[in-house]
């Protein structure tokens, strides 16, 4: 009974749960590709359950515990202004899988310890417009900083270098 009540309770909390990557100083002096890829699955994964909440207050509290400095705000406004496109009949999304491709990090000069990945990633998702529920999967390239901040890994820059639409099957 104890086991299927933790399990239901797992279950019904994997919306609202941060997913964090252990001391990020301690793999600061190298990051392999596969660390890449764990680390931007991780921090994506955050930034899009970030959007799944209601509540203003909400969306941004959990944004910044993945995201740091102007991309923040930039994020936060974005997903205000989409909010407000909703309201007035327009599309809505809500993103249920995050799949890196390719990760591969460079280290940052000078400053905080930190990497540049450059990486590839789709995001399925699903959109509801128009009275209608449709699938929906985007490819992003991009460049993601990420820093180490308090102890965690942040992303404080995204340079989208592509995104396009892809077919989800």
């Amino acid at each position: 009974v104890v086991v299927v009540l933790v399990s239901i309770g797992g279950v019904a909390s994997y919306p609202y749960t941060q997913v964090a990557f252990a001391r990020p100083l301690a793999v600061a002096g190298e990051l392999g590709d596969e660390q890449s890829k764990a680390l931007l699955q991780t921090l994506l994964k955050n930034v899009y359950r970030a959007f799944d909440f209601r509540e203003e207050e909400d969306v941004y509290d959990k944004l910044a515990l993945t995201v740091k400095g102007d991309l923040l705000a930039d994020l936060y406004l974005q997903n205000r202004k989409s909010f407000a496109i909703k309201k007035a009949g327009g599309a809505q999304a809500k993103i249920k899988e995050v799949d890196i491709q390719q990760a591969q990090a460079r280290r940052l000069e000078g400053g905080a310890p930190g990497f540049a990945i450059t990486g590839r990633w789709t995001a399925l998702g699903k959109v509801g417009h128009w009275g209608h529920i449709h699938m929906r999967q985007n490819l992003y390239d991009a460049v993601v900083t990420v820093e180490a901040i308090d102890g965690r890994w942040k992303i404080t820059d995204l340079e989208l270098l592509e995104e396009r639409r892809i077919d989800p099957s």
